[in-house]
């Protein structure tokens, strides 16, 4: 019987949770906007590079240590019970998840956007709405983080069939297999990149991405190859190719970087068009460098947890025999989190942080939990623990502003368009368009720079997005402050010149608004309106949605049309 290899147990608990942060960062950028669980109108640009390296190694590392695993598992079983096992291990929660999880996630994406809840048969990931913009989750559910597990499955039965055609009897060594890995890997992602293949495959069952699949799948057959060539039950300590592994480690990923924000640039401004070298090229380093990089950072995460790590700790025992089933409930989870903690007025690193560590927290003990339940051992004092975690955060995410009102109560309120009673806060008066009821708000001496907990917008913002030209020029003549800045680092230029009120934009330059401030995405309110409307259609439509309730319209094709002609009133003021 062979000795468990406790560091890769470690260090798969460590990409899980490694998965965890990169999916709460998600709520603090701009990238999902449309079809993230919850996006939280607080912003941190850098955790975009965060992402960036997380997303490039965390699935590598996890399908390397699940082929490492393969070959013990099959060695023990016949084929049938081999995909038994993996049918009850993989494919019975997946499909659970499915049913459940995903509902889930679609119920939270609506509520926590304003937006009311649709047809049963709407939340499941095969429903697609025809004629609809598909990029919005609520019109084409996908599995999202679920799709690992029917990918593992297909890669765990593909490997049985290769282990009884003896295509896997080949004797290769550690070097060639790597070599072999890198060169496909290549070839393969910049064919699949230069025929348009790339990005996400999604249908019923599986869903993937097309240019990292065999990618993923060779990570998977490099693990399995570690196994069989008994890799790491040498005791020897090359600290040589470790130091060399790490210099090559700091080249690459720095050269990756380099390209691949550069290609982001260029996404995101297509006049830009600047390649360090061709397109071609460039796109071959963003592939090579980034393959390297994996195979690098697989090596030094490897060599040190395997010389400091491979020994048993109980509280790892516990987080390692969770991982798996974390991974599983963990999104659901973290939509509760960031929604719970969306309307306290903190940085958006701090709330980062919060909703990682609380979302690894709370997971581990709904499993533990869980666990104890079946095993009927259970201890009282940490499932109550448990419980008491959840309610908290479930209490606090039925208190959320703005989303306790029910689906008739919102209808009633944008049909009727009811002035906003006494004691209502301005903001609800600006939105409801009541200027009677601003004006005595105003004479009673209110905070005319009070900010609205979720985005942190100051009621003059609030007239510029839902286009009170009126209401926004008595806020202007009554002293409310021009300069003052959302949650975003946006001032309410910004806001009025992206929703092309030209009335307020030229109010606001007319009364000395400082157009130079630049918001949390680095722009002006003048380059806010000068990227090409094809990049930002979605944004406009995604605000339409969420904002649709309170009874916000946007034409679009006035928009469209408007933006240069609010990029030249802003232009020629500067």
């Amino acid at each position: 019987m062979k000795t468990r290899i406790y560091f890769l147990d470690h260090l798969r608990t460590l990409m899980i949770f490694l998965v965890v942060v990169l999916h709460s960062g998600l709520v603090y950028e701009h990238v999902l906007q449309n079809s993230w669980i919850v996006v939280d109108p607080v912003k941190a640009n850098s955790i975009g590079l965060i992402r960036l390296y997380l997303d490039l190694f965390v699935m590598f590392m996890i399908f390397f240590i699940s082929g490492y695993l393969i070959p013990m598992s099959l060695k023990s079983k016949t084929s049938i019970e081999f995909i038994k096992s993996k049918v009850k291990r993989i494919l019975i929660p997946w499909v659970i998840a499915v049913f459940t999880l995903i509902p889930a996630y679609k119920f939270i994406f609506l509520y926590s956007r304003g937006l009311p809840q649709e047809e049963w048969f709407s939340y499941f990931h095969f429903f697609e709405r025809a004629g609809s913009d598909l990029s919005f989750y609520a019109n084409n559910p996908a599995q999202n983080w679920l799709w690992f597990l029917p990918v593992l499955f297909m890669f765990q039965v593909i490997y049985l069939v290769l282990a009884k055609t003896k295509v896997l009897s080949l004797k290769i060594n550690l070097k060639t297999a790597v070599i072999i890995m890198f060169v496909v890997g290549v070839v393969y992602s910049v064919t699949i990149a230069q025929t348009g293949l790339n990005g996400w495959y999604h249908s019923a069952i599986l869903h993937f991405q097309r240019e990292r699949l065999l990618v993923y799948f060779m990570s998977f057959l490099l693990g399995s190859l570690c196994y069989k060539l008994k890799v790491f039950e040498s005791t020897q300590k090359n600290k040589r190719l470790y130091v060399i592994a790490n210099v090559v480690l700091t080249f690459t990923l720095g050269i990756f970087t380099a390209v691949a924000l550069n290609t982001f640039f260029n996404i995101i401004d297509p006049t830009r068009n600047y390649y360090f070298i061709s397109q071609f090229a460039d796109r071959v380093a963003y592939y090579a460098f980034g393959l390297a990089s994996q195979l690098t950072l697989l090596y030094v995460f490897l060599y040190g947890f395997r010389n400091s790590l491979n020994r048993r700790y109980a509280f790892m025992d516990e987080l390692n025999r969770n991982s798996y089933s974390v991974y599983i409930i963990h999104t659901i989870v973290l939509g509760v989190v960031a929604l719970s903690i969306m309307a306290i007025p903190i940085p958006p690193m701090v709330k980062f942080l919060m909703v990682t560590l609380l979302t690894f927290g709370l997971s581990n003990l709904l499993i533990y939990s869980w666990r104890t339940i079946r095993q009927r051992t259970v201890n009282t004092k940490t499932v109550a623990t448990a419980v008491m975690s959840v309610v908290i955060v479930l209490a606090a995410f039925t208190a959320y502003p703005g989303t306790t009102e029910s689906k008739e109560q919102k209808t009633e309120t944008t049909e009727t368009n009811t002035a906003p009673q006494s004691g209502t806060s301005i903001h609800a008066a600006v939105v409801a368009g009541d200027l009677e009821a601003v004006q005595r708000i105003i004479e009673s001496g209110a905070d005319l720079n009070e900010k609205e907990p979720a985005g942190g917008s100051s009621p003059l913002m609030t007239a510029c997005v839902f286009g009170k030209t009126e209401i926004a020029k008595v806020l202007i003549d009554a002293g409310a402050e021009l300069n003052v800045t959302n949650n975003d680092g946006s001032t309410a230029l910004h806001t009025a010149a992206f929703f092309c009120r030209t009335e307020i934009v030229k109010t606001l330059l007319n009364k000395g608004i400082d157009s130079s401030v630049v918001n949390n995405s680095g722009s002006t309110a003048l380059q806010s309106v000068q990227a090409p409307f094809a990049m930002v259609k979605g944004i406009y439509e995604y605000f339409a949605k969420v904002y649709e309730p309170l009874g916000l319209q946007l034409d679009l094709d006035r928009i469209e049309k408007t933006r240069p002609v609010i990029a030249e009133i802003i232009a020629n003021n500067e």
